[in-house]
C-alpha cells in the first residue's frame, strides 16, 4: 500500500499540463517486441544447459520450460520458475532440477547486482571516495566467489539435505556458462527498457543505459510483492530514472510495457502450449 501511494503522490506531482512531445515511434516498439523472443531463447539455452542430458526428450523439456514460464510469474522475483518445471520429472531428479535451476537464476542475479554496482560507480565516479569504490569492487568480486565456490562450503555443513546440493549442483564450467547467457539476456533487458523509453521520445545517451543498469540492481534488491515485482518495479524505475529528469509517466509506461511484453504475454503463451496432463507429478 506504501508503494502504491508513492506511485500516486509522484503521479500527482507531475506538471498537469505534461503530454508526449512527439507521436509514438513504432519502429523502437517494434524493436522492443522483437526482442522478446530473443529473451526467453536465451533462458531456453540456459534450461537446457542445466539439464545436459541429451536422453530427456524435447517434448518434456519444453512442456517442463513453458510451466516454468507461468509459475514464474505467480511467484515473487520470478524465482518459482522451478516448481513447474520440476512437476515433468520425477521425484528422483527432481531436486537436480530445482537446485540448477536456482543456480540459473543465481547467476542472473548477479550479473543484474554486479553490473549495476559498476554502473553506480560510474555514475558517480567523482562523488564517491576511494574506499567506498574499493568496499564495492569487493563486494563485486564477492559475489562471483560465493557462486563458484559456494558449494565447497556446503559440504562441511551438518546438515545431509544441504551437503547433497553440492553434489547434483552443476560444475564450475556449467556455471561460466549459465553466467555468460545471463549476462546475454541482461543486455536484451537493458536494450529492451532503453526502447521503451525511446518509444515516448526520451533522448538516447550512453549514460542513459548506465542509469537502467543501476535501476535493474535497485529493482533485483528490491523485496517482492506479488506477479514479479508488480508495483516495486515501477517504483522503483520512478525513483531512478526521475532523478536524470525523464516525466514519471514515461517512466511508467516504458515499466509496463516491458513488463507485459516479457512477462505476461510470453505467461499467456505458455498457458496455451503447456502440457496439461503432468504424468510425472507423482510418480
Amino acid at each position: 500500500m506504501l508503494l502504491i501511494y508513492f506511485l500516486f503522490k509522484r503521479l500527482n506531482s507531475s506538471p498537469v499540463e505534461f503530454q508526449f512531445t512527439s507521436a509514438v515511434n513504432y519502429h523502437y516498439l517494434l524493436l522492443l517486441v522483437f526482442l522478446m523472443p530473443i529473451n526467453w531463447y536465451i533462458e531456453w539455452i540456459k534450461w537446457n544447459v542445466i539439464l545436459q542430458n541429451d536422453s530427456i526428450d524435447f517434448e518434456r523439456k519444453k512442456h517442463a520450460f513453458l510451466s516454468g514460464i507461468v509459475s514464474a510469474i505467480i511467484t515473487p522475483a520470478y524465482a518459482g520458475n522451478f516448481i513447474g518445471r520440476m512437476l515433468y520429472f520425477p521425484k528422483s531428479d527432481r531436486k537436480q532440477i530445482v537446485v540448477n535451476t536456482l543456480a540459473s537464476n543465481a547467476s542472473q542475479f548477479i550479473i543484474s547486482i554486479s553490473l549495476g554496482i559498476l554502473a553506480l560507480q560510474f555514475i558517480y565516479f567523482n562523488a564517491l571516495e576511494l574506499s567506498t569504490h574499493a568496499i564495492l569492487c569487493v563486494a563485486n568480486l564477492s559475489l562471483y566467489l560465493l557462486y563458484y565456490y559456494g558449494d565447497f562450503i556446503l559440504k562441511y555443513i551438518p546438515i545431509k539435505y544441504i551437503r547433497h546440493i553440492s553434489q547434483v549442483i552443476v560444475d564450475k564450467k556449467t556455471r561460466s556458462q549459465l553466467m555468460l547467457l545471463s549476462f546475454m539476456r541482461y543486455t536484451v533487458f537493458v536494450c529492451q527498457f532503453a526502447f521503451a523509453l525511446l518509444i515516448f521520445d526520451v533522448p538516447f545517451s550512453f549514460s542513459l543505459l548506465f542509469w537502467i543498469m543501476l535501476m535493474y540492481c535497485a529493482i533485483t534488491l528490491s523485496p517482492s510483492l506479488f506477479m514479479g515485482k508488480l508495483i516495486v518495479r515501477e517504483t522503483v524505475a520512478v525513483t531512478v530514472l526521475s532523478m536524470i529528469g525523464i516525466p514519471v509517466p514515461i517512466i511508467l509506461m516504458a515499466a509496463l510495457s516491458t513488463w507485459l511484453i516479457n512477462q505476461i504475454l510470453p505467461a499467456i503463451l505458455a498457458t496455451l502450449f503447456v502440457k496439461k496432463e503432468r504424468q510425472h507429478v507423482f510418480v
